[in-house]
Formats: structure tokens, C-alpha cells, sequence
């Protein structure tokens, strides 16, 4: 019996029980859909995310400290102060390196206008006001003064009347000190809705956090440092030098812990290891949706069997008139593959779907991802034959004589 055939038998087969073959498929249909649908929301997610960090790339890098946990998924970052004064001065006569601007956490816990206030929302970030000179703000100019302040687009609309530029902000500490500041500039939210609230402030006299040096010295500290080199050219030689000074001869290399590692991140870096946790989310959700077909599998192998013995006086018949035991073990694993294929090809359609619909709510880009089509469409086929064999291997081994006696 040939392929052609075989198709055609077990089409018609397959026709004869529509409802029953559609309920078999639909473990695949499912699992192939969540794999889609979960690749074209993070591909999607992926390139808006992307897109906006390149849209605005500058010859910018930042330097914190990350480590591996204990379970090896992800990368943590760590918030430790280790990068000293000593290290912010050495780090600003690099070649190529325009200016280092630190970066400190400030406890606060409320921040009023007026008229309104809010508990809890906004972070407080201590730095100095180099770091706003060369970012587009959306209104203002950078703070000169310690009772002056930045705030991001989210800050300015957190309050019912939108701050901007020229309003005061109170602010409250988790000391219990306070301080009335200025809003100089409204800078832009770097990733927009997914940034949280900040504002900044002046390092004198806001930050205070200090550490012990290997010196035996005590110097203010910081747990992360933007650097801004001089252009895009000047980026690579830049970070070399910096690595090479906070690997080697940094105050910084002496403070982190054995397990931390410092990072000299520039803006390809970071795409580059969110890329890496996207993989890696994707790869554990791929794992969860196979569950899925894993139980389509199961359904087809459950219902070819029912086949089978529904069908043996058919089986029986075949025999007699001289199909081989090769040509009904291919009669009912293609009839298997078929299905499996079936389900694949409209769980694909399927996630792309609900795929589509998810992006355009999210206002993401739409993004086909060829390969895990691809790859769904051969799970399908894998499905089929693995889930066929043991059925087909039954009916080819029907004894004739016993097939035909069969009511």
C-alpha cells in the first residue's frame, strides 16, 4: 500500500468521526497554542523594550554589582555601596570618559505637594547633576542647588495637578528628617509605564552612606556609577580601562563579596542579558506548555487504540486480500500523524491569534516567530509518531483468522 493511500484511508477514517478527532487534538491544539502565544508576547516584548533602549542610545555605561542566586536562574543585582569617592575620582581621568555620575538610594517614604500626598511610591535616587546635562529632560534644566530636584515623567504625573517645573515637592525620610525642594527639570521615564516613580537629588547633603576602605580610611559610597564617555568610539577603550582599574586596583574589588561580580555595562550589554532572561523564560515556559502535549499525545495514543479495535474485522479484511503487517502499522501511524498535525498546524494559528490580540492591547509590535512554528509543526508530527507507534504495532499484529470472526 502506498503513502497516497494510506492518506486517504485514514482522512476518511477521520472524517467518519469528527467530534471524536477533534477532542483528540485539542491537548495539541492547546499546548502548541501556549507556545506561540508565549513566544509572540515576548517577542514582542522583547522589541519594544529593545527598540526604546536604541532608539536613545548614548555612549553611556553603568557600573553595579550582580550575582548568580542560589537556584542559577536570572541574574540578581546587588545594592551593596562598595564603588568609593576614591573610586568615583580615578574613574574620571580614564581616557575617553567625559564624566562619572554616582548613585545612591534615599529611605523616603512620603512626598506631598500641596495639595496631595503619596506614601511609599516614589524612589529617591542621590547623584550629581552631570547626569542630566547631556539627557533630553522634558522640561526644565538639571538641579544646581541642594534644594532643587529632578523628577521623572511618572513622578509628574503621580499627583492630580501633574508637577512640573518651578513646583515644590516635600519629601520625608525614613530618619524623619524632611526637606521642601524645587523641581528644576522633569526628565523622561526611560521605559516609560514600566519605570517607577523617582526623583533625584543632589548628593551634598542627602547621601550619606559611608564604608570603612581598605585604607583604613571612611569615604561616602555607592552601590552603582553611570559613566558617559566622550562619544560612541570612545565607549569600548573606555570600559576596558574601567574594568581593568575596578577589577584590579579598586576599593570596590576589595569591598564586594567573593560570590558578586562588578559589571561594566554599556547599552549593548544590557540588551544583550535581556535577551539571556528572555531565553531563559522562554525555555521554562516552552517546558510548561509541553505539558500540554504530552497529554495530547496521550489522547491520540488512547483514541488510535479504540481504533484499532473497532476496526479489527476491517484490519482482518485487509489481510486477507494480501496488506502486509508494514502496510497496517503505516495505515494507522499516518492516520496518528495526521491528527497531530492537524492539532499543530491550528494551534498555531490558534497562538498567533491570541497572539495578535495581545500585542496590539499592550501596544507592542507584532512579531512572527518562524522558528517556533517551525518547531510546533514538527512537535505535531513527533506527537503523532510517538504517540501512534504502539497502536500501529497492535493492529499490524491482528491475526486475520481472528480479525474476520470479529462482530
Amino acid at each position: 500500500m502506498n503513502l497516497r493511500e494510506s492518506l486517504r484511508i485514514s482522512w476518511r477514517s477521520i472524517r467518519s468521526h469528527k467530534l471524536r478527532s477533534a477532542l483528540t487534538t485539542l491537548g495539541v491544539i492547546i499546548g502548541v497554542a501556549a507556545v506561540i502565544t508565549f513566544m509572540v508576547l515576548g517577542t514582542g516584548f522583547s522589541q519594544s523594550i529593545v527598540g526604546d533602549i536604541e532608539a536613545d542610545q548614548e555612549p553611556v555605561m553603568t557600573v553595579h554589582t550582580q550575582t548568580v542566586p542560589e537556584d542559577g536562574f536570572g541574574i540578581m543585582p546587588v545594592d551593596t555601596p562598595i564603588y568609593t569617592e576614591t573610586d568615583v575620582e580615578v574613574l574620571e581621568q580614564v581616557e575617553g570618559v567625559e564624566f562619572v555620575a554616582p548613585d545612591g538610594s534615599l529611605d523616603l517614604v512620603q512626598t506631598s505637594t500641596d495639595d496631595e500626598q503619596v506614601t511609599g511610591v516614589v524612589d529617591a535616587h542621590a547623584t550629581t547633576s552631570d547626569r542630566f546635562e547631556h539627557e533630553p529632560l522634558v522640561e526644565g534644566e538639571t538641579f544646581d542647588a541642594e534644594d532643587e530636584a529632578i523628577v521623572n515623567e511618572r513622578v509628574s504625573q503621580l499627583f492630580e495637578g501633574n508637577v512640573s517645573a518651578g513646583d515644590e515637592l516635600t519629601l520625608a525620610f525614613d530618619d524623619g528628617e524632611s526637606a521642601t525642594v524645587t523641581v528644576a527639570g522633569v526628565a523622561e521615564a526611560e521605559l516609560g509605564e514600566q519605570t517607577p516613580p523617582r526623583v533625584f537629588l543632589p548628593v551634598d547633603p542627602y547621601y550619606t552612606t559611608t564604608v570603612e576602605t581598605p585604607d583604613g580610611t571612611e569615604e561616602r559610597a555607592y552601590p552603582t556609577l553611570h559613566v558617559r564617555a566622550g562619544s560612541l568610539d570612545d565607549v569600548e577603550p573606555a570600559q576596558e580601562s574601567i574594568v581593568d582599574y575596578l577589577e584590579n586596583d579598586s576599593h570596590a574589588a576589595e569591598l564586594k563579596q567573593d560570590d558578586d561580580e562588578i559589571e561594566v555595562q554599556t547599552v549593548e550589554d544590557a540588551i544583550e542579558q535581556f535577551m539571556d532572561l528572555v531565553d531563559q523564560l522562554t525555555v521554562f515556559i516552552g517546558a510548561v506548555a509541553g505539558i500540554a502535549l504530552v497529554v495530547g499525545s496521550i489522547g491520540i495514543a488512547n483514541i488510535m487504540i479504540v481504533s484499532v479495535t473497532e476496526r479489527i474485522r476491517e484490519i482482518g479484511i485487509m489481510k486477507a486480500v494480501g496488506a502486509t503487517r508494514r502496510d497496517v502499522m503505516q495505515l494507522f501511524l499516518v492516520e496518528s500523524v495526521v491528527l497531530g498535525v492537524i492539532g499543530a498546524a491550528a494551534g498555531v494559528a490558534l497562538g498567533l491569534g491570541v497572539g495578535y490580540l495581545g500585542v496590539t492591547f499592550l501596544e507592542w509590535p507584532m512579531a512572527y516567530p518562524l522558528d517556533w512554528i517551525a518547531i510546533a509543526i514538527a512537535m505535531g508530527v513527533g506527537v503523532g509518531v510517538v504517540s501512534g507507534l504502539y497502536p500501529a504495532w497492535r493492529a499490524a499484529r491482528v491475526d486475520p483468522i481472528e480479525a474476520l470472526r470479529h462482530e
